[in-house]
């Protein structure tokens, strides 16, 4: 059996191609798939690592002795799992620079062993020490104090302590014996920067995505102060902790002592088994606290909370690969079972040879099994072997580079076999049923459609389109049942409607995934299988084609089902690229736009003190690639009967708008120039936050009596500034208001206001460089720059490779589609050569041939591409609307449906594709048929 199955398989190779290709389509994409997230996790896994260089770290909250401390990290090296221990210690004061003005410079010095790793990644700038001795220092060259500061030079520290309520003073002099710069490990060690961007994984309404709830970290030279100072532990830092009274309370110290411990994290982490390798560092962590603690030590992981989030992000990431490939199985599935019927109906001498010659209906059936098997295997191997090929396509998409190595482990290739041949059974299994089925006499007739064996039933197809009309509209009106019931209590207290009401929000929670394939499946069945319209429309299409037309229209009558199922697929995956890359699209301009927001411009610089604003805002202006820039006063004022206080922004009406990141839709009241010439002209005015004016009832033209430090103001409202408020604040509220700067001088503050410059770049300039160059500036207290904070974004493989996963999803999806349709269109036409070379016969010239049988099958392609568009938009739109629905209240940037040149290209590509693969296959095969008819008539 299994033999003859062989055989069938390589001499009918043109007859089974159709079913093996949809296979090999749909095992490369989830052998590729599981690669890609397979190297995805374990390259994000290593970049979050990265992040974090120190696995153990253990602490004291007393006074130790320094061979204590050596004591202590030498036994700690002796756990097993760990590699290297060293022991660091920090140490802070404030020098005065001038006791009159209270100028002075902020210190940090960070004492490192002699074998710390710190030495790797630091390099000496020429001329300088290969080594700190006794009372030597490195100056880190990134400090902003560090041009102040000579080489040779003695930097003398003042450290301040208690004992028994009596201050004393510990003198430190040290030699300044080079300049440092610090890798990225180097740093992170010393600057105790442990961790990353924040990554929380949410679903809009169907389409998984990532929301960056931290995309940049506070580090760089404002981390430190003024100047960060690197010494010896051996030959400073243990001279000062001996020279310490052990009754010294912590509390009062300006020092802390850590040992650093370095664990075998190749063998104790497995990106695969997270569980089993918290449990490892757990063990590890115990075994350091058994040898410390006797010391008065205590040790914790920073690891685990690496690995927990990681373990839930790494499940999230799983699932948006696992719905970014659902469509391509299932079409892959659904087109098999198509192509699968129509081969065993072009089978029927064969089978009913085989019946004649004694084969049973069992045997039939074993014989068909046999040779889906075969299929699946071969199709599975082949799958894995071409996903391998295409890693590349994955792995770039995630981690953003071709070089990363593939990950392709045993498993994947066992479970992409078993998936080719899963795929394979379902789509064969019922086709081959019903084939086997046949009697002999049945068999040996001439060829018949399989739509005529069974009788289309309606009530299925009607409960899908209902379901999925349903959930339709609801996406069109931007409705979501669950956010509508999530502000209180339903409006009713029976138990029956309660649930009710439950079971109806679980129902439009699931159709929210699956209702337009509900949509499009029943829509094909109800009105293209089912009814006379679609054809009606053909034929109304068709019309200025003449004879052609009414014949390419009879073609379309005779095969319902089969225009049916292809009408279902492109719908399907035409809508669903619509919706995948329209929700990809409106996410990452979300986050670009929220992070312009969050910056305020370009970039965003923020001053220690209002002294020498002038001249930081000349210096700024004055670097390249500098367009505009605009001064904003941050401080705090209070309305009356309130006991808290409002944000309250100064601005410069002349600069501000021009240079400034806003969204017209946060004003309202008036347009936003019309209220920043009113601020020009008028000082005492006011751009109002829209919640106290809900809350006040203040219209535009209003006053409102404002209290900023000790002045209170009575000021005009010209606008209102803020989301639309869907509740009452409790507080302060989390937007401000706007006032004009030059309100700034007639004010009594008290106090200072915090003081930031927005910079607007010229177009194409790096932002990067130019927030280096302004963070070389002494007044700069610390910079904000949104080029890099979106690098951060796209430089981490959590947040970006998901979304770029379901670029290559959408492609893949449509691959399938257009194979699906070429695969359609061919068999359609295998089973019609006898009829089109008796036309060609009969005088229908190529081209008359072609027209006919590019309209019945374009009509469909038409038609299905038409209605898959247009869902896929109501779909967008529905998602965007019920997530800015949980928005609106707190944030000030929202989602919008946008559709940028670069997603416009990739969605005109694919419908060529799906257009490519009906118009293709008809010209070869036509072209075929009338050449082997002529050749006929030639002999």
């Amino acid at each position: 059996m299994l033999s003859y199955a062989l055989k069938r398989v390589l001499r009918s190779f043109g007859l089974f191609a159709a079913l093996l290709l949809g296979v090999i389509l749909a095992s490369s994409f989830f052998a590729g798939i599981n690669i890609g997230a397979d190297t995805t996790a374990k390259a994000a896994l290593t970049q979050q690592l990265s992040s974090m260089p120190v696995d153990i770290v253990v602490s004291s909250s007393s006074v130790i002795n320094s061979s204590i401390w050596a004591k202590a990290a030498a036994e700690v090296k002796q756990v097993k799992g760990v590699t290297d221990a060293e022991i660091l210690s920090r140490a802070y004061c404030f020098r005065f620079e001038n006791v009159t003005s209270q100028e002075g410079l902020f210190i940090w010095t960070v004492g490192i062993s002699n074998v710390s790793r710190v030495y790797d990644g630091l390099t000496v700038l020429s001329p300088g020490s290969a080594r700190v001795g006794v009372n030597e220092t490195y100056v880190w060259a990134g400090s902003k104090a560090a041009n102040k500061i000579a080489l040779n030079s003695v930097i003398t520290l003042n450290f301040t302590f208690r004992n028994a309520w009596e201050e004393k003073f510990l003198v430190l002099p040290l030699k300044v014996v080079g300049f440092v710069e610090l890798n990225h490990e180097a740093y992170s060690i010393v600057a105790q920067e442990w961790g990353g961007p924040v990554v929380i994984y949410q679903s809009s309404q169907g389409q998984p995505y990532v929301r960056v709830v931290q995309v940049e970290r506070r580090s760089g030279p404002a981390a430190f102060g003024d100047l960060l100072l690197i010494v010896s532990w051996e030959e400073t830092f243990a001279k000062i902790l001996d020279s310490l009274p052990e009754d010294v309370p912590t509390y009062s110290l300006p020092f802390s002592t850590q040992i650093l411990v370095y664990i075998d994290r190749d063998s104790l982490v497995n990106p695969w088994d997270i569980p089993s390798s918290l449990n490892a560092i757990r063990t590890v962590t115990l075994q350091v606290n058994d040898r410390t603690a006797k010391y008065g030590m205590y040790a914790s992981n920073n690891l685990e909370n690496i690995l927990t989030m990681y373990q839930f992000t790494s499940l999230s990431m799983r699932f948006s690969f696992f719905i970014v490939a659902l469509p391509v199985f299932f079409v892959a599935w659904y087109v098999g079972t198509t192509v699968s019927d129509v081969s065993y109906n072009l089978r029927r001498r064969e089978i009913g040879l085989l019946l004649t010659k004694g084969f049973s209906n069992a045997q039939l059936f074993r014989l068909f099994l046999a040779e889906s098997i075969m299929i699946g295997i071969i199709g599975g191997l082949l799958g894995v072997g071409i996903g391998f090929l295409l890693a590349p396509i994955f792995t770039a998409a995630s981690n953003g580079a071709l070089g990363t190595p593939p990950v392709l482990s045993t498993e994947v290739t066992l479970i992409t076999v078993i998936f080719g041949l899963a795929i394979t059974m379902l789509s064969t299994f019922r086709p081959s049923r019903r084939a086997a089925k046949l009697t002999a006499v049945e068999a040996l007739r001439e060829y018949r459609y399989t739509e005529e064996v069974k009788p289309h039933r309606q009530r299925l197809p009607w409960l899908a389109f209902s379901l999925g009309l349903y959930k339709i509209v609801m996406f069109l009106f931007g409705i979501n049942l669950a956010q509508v019931f999530t502000g209180g209590p339903p409006p009713f207290t029976n138990i029956f409607l309660i649930i009710l009401l439950g079971t109806w929000i679980i129902m439009d929670s699931v159709l929210t995934y699956i209702g337009p394939l509900f949509f499009f499946w029943g829509f094909s069945k109800i009105f293209i299988r089912g009814s006379l319209k679609f054809q009606e429309l053909v034929a109304r299409a068709a019309r200025f084609l003449g004879d052609l037309g009414t014949l390419a229209t009879r073609n379309v009558q005779r095969n319902p089902a089969r225009a049916a199922s292809i009408a279902f697929l492109i719908a399907l995956i035409v809508g669903y690229s619509f919706q995948t890359v329209g929700a990809v699209a409106s996410e990452q301009d979300y986050i670009v736009r929220q992070v312009k927001a969050s910056v305020g411009a370009d970039i965003s610089v923020t001053l220690g003190s209002t002294a020498n604003v002038s001249q930081t805002l000349n210096a700024i202006g004055n670097l390249s690639g500098v367009a505009s820039l605009t001064l904003e006063y941050s401080l705090s004022g209070s309305l009356p009967g309130d006991s808290y206080s409002r944000q309250i922004r100064m601005v410069d009406p002349d600069t501000w708008l021009s240079t400034a990141y806003y969204e017209n839709e946060w004003f309202s009241g008036t347009a936003v120039t019309e209220a920043f010439q009113q601020m020009k002209v008028n000082n005492q005015t006011i751009i109002l936050e829209r919640s106290i004016a809900s809350s006040r009832n203040k219209k535009v033209g209003d006053n409102i009596t404002i209290t900023i430090g000790s002045s209170t103001l009575e000021l005009k409202i010209v606008g209102f500034f803020g989301p639309e408020v869907t509740q009452q604040y409790v507080g302060g509220g989390i937007f401000w208001s706007y006032v004009p700067i030059g309100l700034y001088e007639s004010l009594s503050l008290g106090f200072q206001p915090s003081v930031t410059v927005l910079v607007k770049l010229e177009p194409w300039t790096d932002g990067k460089t130019v927030a280096s160059e302004i963070r070389k500036l002494e007044s700069v207290s610390y910079v904000r720059s949104v080029a890099e904070e979106l690098e951060n974004y796209q430089s981490n493989l959590l947040l970006s490779g998901s979304l770029n996963i379901q670029r290559i999803g959408v492609l893949f999806s449509i691959m399938a589609a257009a194979v699906a349709v070429g695969l359609a269109t061919l068999v359609s036409l295998q089973e019609r050569k006898r009829e089109a070379s008796i036309m060609s016969a009969r005088g229908l010239s190529f081209k008359q041939l072609v027209t006919m049988l590019l309209v019945e099958n374009l009509a469909v392609v038409v038609f299905s591409v038409v209605l898959g568009v247009v869902v896929g938009l109501i779909v967008v739109h529905g998602n965007i609307a019920a997530s800015n629905a949980t928005l609106v209240s707190y944030s000030l940037v929202t989602h919008k449906m946008v559709f940028p040149p670069d997603v416009i290209t990739l969605l005109a590509t694919c419908l060529t594709l799906i257009f490519a693969s009906t118009i293709i296959p008809t010209l070869l095969l036509t072209k075929r048929y009338i050449s082997k008819v002529e050749r006929i008539v030639r002999l």
